[in-house]
């Protein structure tokens, strides 16, 4: 139920009714998304059915790794006992016996058998007028190592969405904004998680549309800087896909690109008072082809806001479309509104131009740059998870490739003769079964007419 679950899940966008790509889904999908908001699953793995299912799964793992332990165990110690076992506890402890041939000395019948079992994919040593094939006791184990890495991996992701923090941040060019909620525009974070332990900030000193490596055009990539609370570089790379900058428990990936629009507040001898910045996406719907992410506002010289500003980038015109890059000579559309709604300014202007909004101070166009929507996530339990699994694979192959058996076997002389007598397990991935290895035995031991006495 957890995988079917999860592949649903999979197949409609995550997040709040006010996602992006959420509202597009829901656009596209208009018969499917009263049914999918009904039962959550927009934040399918934040659902309490969910949680419950992997719950039970959790624990459900938890006891078939707790049985499977006793039973490796249990196992491991009969196969500890095996390989101290001397030639008269196998005489003592046998479970098959074999009448061999009259003609058929003690050293021929082991022989024979030795090469019996080869053919049957049993290797065995020659050990003390013994043949000998026990399996180490770490073969035993394989099984619960395996459910319990399962179990495992339930345990980190609890706790890394607990501490877990991840969230789209736009950077300008040339800005550096701290690794705080406020720099967010979308953000997900743990219960657990302690924004004020954590002391960085996050900038972007270039960006390329067309970054070329080696030949390959790896698309718009920013070069990104970490840095630590006390201003030091902690890392300066190039993000772009298949290359993300990893720093401690940080992890930056390239998520989309826009242009930013800096602007200040000038008061009448055009001293700038503060400075904001616009946020421009590209979209081929919109006119002129970019839309404001957000606002900015425009004070009086009080500083109450008493104006709304918007302000996009008007992008050249080509066959498919509006051109999604920066102009070859970029300018900036800006609409200023009373704080009601009514439109007191719509002009377009160029980097240096005063806009005087009547009975406002002026706004000044500083700069018109590219800006890196950066997906930041801090999650120290991802190398936990990888070990986890790594523990997992490793108990899956041993599980699945190892073999577990016993085989002892010796010849005793006894007044009829002498008689082959075995102990044998044979509880894993062996090459034979029981039943088979007895029936040749006994034809290679005991002739035609001759059988098995057990």
């Amino acid at each position: 139920m957890v995988g079917v679950w999860s592949v649903i899940g999979s197949l409609v966008p995550q997040g709040l009714a006010t996602n992006t790509d959420v509202m597009a889904w829901a656009r596209t999908h208009p018969g499917l998304e009263p049914y999918v908001r009904a039962v959550n699953l927009h934040q399918a793995f934040a659902n309490p059915l969910f949680l419950t299912l992997a719950f039970l799964l959790a624990v459900s793992t938890a006891l078939c790794a707790w049985e499977r332990t006793k039973v490796a165990r249990r196992r491991s110690a009969t196969l500890r006992d095996a390989a101290r076992a001397g030639l008269q506890s196998v005489v003592e402890t046998h479970d098959m016996e074999i009448a061999c041939d009259p003609a058929l000395s003690g050293a021929e019948a082991l022989s024979t058998a030795s090469d019996v079992l080869k053919v049957l994919g049993i290797k065995v040593k020659s050990q003390d007028g013994a043949l000998v094939s026990v399996s180490p006791r770490w073969t035993s184990w394989g099984s619960p190592i395996f459910h319990w890495a399962l179990f495992g991996l339930f345990v980190a992701l609890v706790v890394g969405n607990a501490y877990r923090a991840e969230g789209l941040m736009g950077v300008a060019v040339g800005e550096t904004k701290p690794d705080a909620q406020a720099s967010y525009g979308i953000l997900h974070s743990g219960l657990l998680r302690n924004w004020n332990a954590v002391h960085r900030s996050i900038r972007v000193d270039a960006f390329e549309p067309n970054f070329k490596l080696g030949g390959v055009d790896r698309g718009p990539t920013p070069t990104v800087t970490v840095l630590g609370g006390d201003g030091k570089v902690l890392k300066t790379q190039r993000v772009y896909p298949n290359n993300t900058l990893k720093t401690g428990a940080l992890t930056i990936y390239p998520s989309s690109f826009g242009l930013a629009v800096h602007a200040s507040v000038v008061n009448s001898n055009g001293e700038p008072l503060g400075q904001g910045s616009q946020l421009v996406d590209f979209s081929q719907e919109a006119s002129g082809g970019t839309i404001a992410v957000g606002g900015i506002y425009i004070p009086d010289a009080s500083g109450a806001p008493v104006y709304d500003a918007k302000v996009t980038v008007p992008l050249a015109r080509g066959e498919g479309g509006w051109v999604q890059f920066m102009p070859a000579q970029p300018s900036a559309r800006v609409v200023v509104t009373t704080r009601d709604g009514k439109t007191v300014l719509d002009q377009v202007v160029h980097k240096g131009d005063i806009l005087s909004p009547p009975g406002s101070l002026s706004f000044r166009l500083d700069d018109i740059v590219y800006y890196a929507r950066l997906q930041v996530v801090e999650d120290w339990t991802i190398p936990l998870l990888y070990a986890v699994l790594a523990v997992a694979l490793v108990g899956l192959s041993i599980a699945t490739l190892a073999r577990q058996q016993i085989v002892l076997a010796t010849v005793v002389d006894t007044s009829d003769g002498v008689r082959f007598v075995a102990r044998v397990r044979l509880w894993r991935n062996a090459p034979t079964s029981r039943g088979e290895l007895e029936s040749e035995l006994s034809r290679a031991l005991g002739g035609d007419e001759k059988g098995s006495t057990t």
